[in-house]
Order: structure tokens, then sequence, then C-alpha cells
């Protein structure tokens, strides 16, 4: 979320591709609206030099044609590793509108075949609206466990085959788990952890019927140091945040949340949602994570040792900026009836 002015023009521009469908209709509508938050987010990023994206956002269109607008973005970002980050930003774009957009999946995968910015990412999303919907989203939700577990995708295409766990988390992690949460001080991250567990109902992961330990467990400490809470949009909120937050994979866990949770598609083992979102609210997740300073996704990342530093000491050392849905002190909602601010 970051860069020079340049990479964020070409950021905004591939994003305003895909919410014209390559410029074949107006800049209106739940596309035009995260395009136009994300402009305000990255033209005054922290620490970086403010930029003016209007000319990018407005009604006029900023470019004659696609080819301009492409000719644009490789001009700016001539790095192809800087130009898959744009289009991991266009890609958002389809995925905002209460069905999946086909005209703005198929822009912003076209943008991605002409920068040579081609990933599985973007073959995995345009075919979830395509005959291949089921192969694509199957493939995602393994590409999500390797990444969270650090285990190759062919060991958990093979394990899921076999019904297995793609980790097998040992009963007394589970069980030394719940001890400390039990014995945890009220205002640490291992007391807050522990409310959240119990005003949703969930299990802790590991338990059976339940995924991995090495699957979930930090996700739940990110929804307690996030303050994002537990419904629909509330993950799809955090997802946004551990996308920009995270050095690898990130990306491919949005896409996983936003068709899970946003689009109501099921890709895993839990029962699918459709969340209405709000563009600003997503647009200040990014900013949030880009700006959290510790990767809270890597493998090495110790958010066990966390449990027992005081939860507002622990957000101030990561660098977590003020925000989400539950207030110091509130209650974990699943259904989440907490209003955003």
């Amino acid at each position: 979320m970051h860069g020079d002015p340049d990479a964020r023009r070409a950021v905004i521009t591939a994003m305003r591709v895909a919410a014209t469908a390559g410029g074949t209709r107006p800049f209106v509508g739940a596309e035009a609206d995260v395009v136009r938050a994300m402009s305000e987010v990255l033209g005054h990023s922290r620490g970086d030099e403010p930029v003016d994206l209007t000319e990018f956002v407005g009604e006029a269109e900023p470019f004659a044609s696609f080819d301009d607008a492409e000719a644009a973005i490789r001009g700016w970002l001539p790095d192809r590793n800087d130009r898959r980050e744009a289009i991991h930003a266009a890609l958002l774009v389809p995925l905002i509108a209460d069905e999946p957009d086909a005209g703005a999946l198929h822009a912003a995968r076209e943008l991605a075949r002409r920068l040579g910015a081609d990933d599985h990412a973007a073959r995995d999303l345009e075919r979830t609206v395509s005959a291949r919907a089921a192969a694509a989203e199957a493939d995602l939700f393994r590409r999500f466990l390797a990444w969270k577990t650090g285990e190759h995708r062919d060991t958990v295409r093979r394990r899921l085959a076999r019904h297995e766990p793609v980790v097998a988390t040992p009963p007394e992690l589970v069980t030394e788990l719940r001890r400390r949460l039990d014995a945890a001080v009220p205002g640490t991250v291992g007391h807050a952890l522990g409310e959240f567990y119990g005003d949703t109902g969930f299990d802790i992961p590991g338990t059976p019927g339940v995924l991995p330990l090495a699957v979930l467990g930090s996700h739940d400490v990110h929804h307690v140091l996030t303050a994002y809470d537990a419904g629909a949009e509330d993950e799809v909120y955090l997802a946004v945040f551990t996308a920009t937050n995270a050095q690898v994979g990130g990306t491919d866990y949005m896409a996983v949340i936003l068709l899970q949770w946003h689009q109501g598609i099921k890709l895993g083992v839990f029962e699918p949602a459709s969340a209405a979102l709000d563009p600003h609210q997503i647009a200040l997740a990014a900013q949030r994570g880009s700006d959290t300073r510790v990767d809270l996704t890597a493998t090495t990342w110790d958010w066990k040792g966390l449990l027992d530093v005081p939860l507002d000491e622990a957000r101030a050392d990561l660098g977590i900026p003020p925000g989400g849905s539950v207030p110091p002190g509130g209650r974990w909602d699943a259904a989440h009836h907490h209003p955003y601010p």
C-alpha cells in the first residue's frame, strides 16, 4: 500500500480498468466506490510523498483506450513483480459487487496477461465465474491451507482427499492452550482470546471438527489484536488487513475469504455467508494492515508468546493502528451487531 507516486498511480489505474471493464462502461457503482476509497488511502499514504489521484477517479476517462492505460502502468511499474501487486488490487474490484462481476474480472485478467503479471490467483478467480468453478475453488482452498501451514500443496491435496487433517494437532497442545486461557490475567491477549471463544461459542482450533491449531490459532489472535468481530463482513475486513500485512500469500487468502464470506461460495469446512461490504472499511483495513510493522502471518511469528502480554501493549509493540468493531471490554458476536465508526 506504499511506494512512490508512480506505483500508486499504477495501482489506481489498474483498479479503474477493472471497474470500467476495460473502459467499456461508466465509472459508477460499488466498483467505482472502492477505487475512490483506495485512492484516498493511497493519495495520503503515511510516511510517503502525497500524490494527487483525483484525475484517475473522476467521471471523465483518464485514458483514451485500454492500450493507453496498459502502457501507462507498464511505464510506472517496469518491474514485473510490482505489476502483480497492481493486478492484485485490480482483482479486489470484481469481488465487491453482490454478484461476481464477470466484466471487471475479465478486464483485470486481460490486464494481468498483457503486463506479464499472470499468476494462479488470477486464473482461479476467473474460473470461479466459469464452468470450472469447483476445481478453481478447491485449488484456492488448498493453496490457502498450504500458505497457513507451510505444507506443500501436493501434500495438502493428498491429505484432504483422504479426509485427513492437513496438519495434526496433538491433544496436549489444545489442553495446554485451554489451560493458559483459563489462567490468563484480565487485560492480556490470552484473556481476550478466551473471551473471544466464550462469547462466540467457537471451540479452540485442533479440537474435533475444527481446523487445526496451525491453521486457525494465529488467525483467532488476529481477531483479538485488530478488534475485528467474527461476523461475515468482519472476516473480510480482517482478510484485507492480512493481505496488506502479509509478506507472501495474503492475496490468495483474501480471495478465499471474499468468496466464502462475501459471495457466499463454499470453499472450506465452514458454511458460507453473504455480507454487504463498505468500501471505506475495506480501505481502512488495508491501511491498518500495511501500517502494522510485524508480519502477523509468518509461520515464525510466535503468537503464543503474546498470550501473557497486556493487549494494549501488544498492539503498540506490533504497530497495529486503532480500528475494528469491538470496543475495549465489548462482547464478541459471530453475527456481528456492533456498528462500525
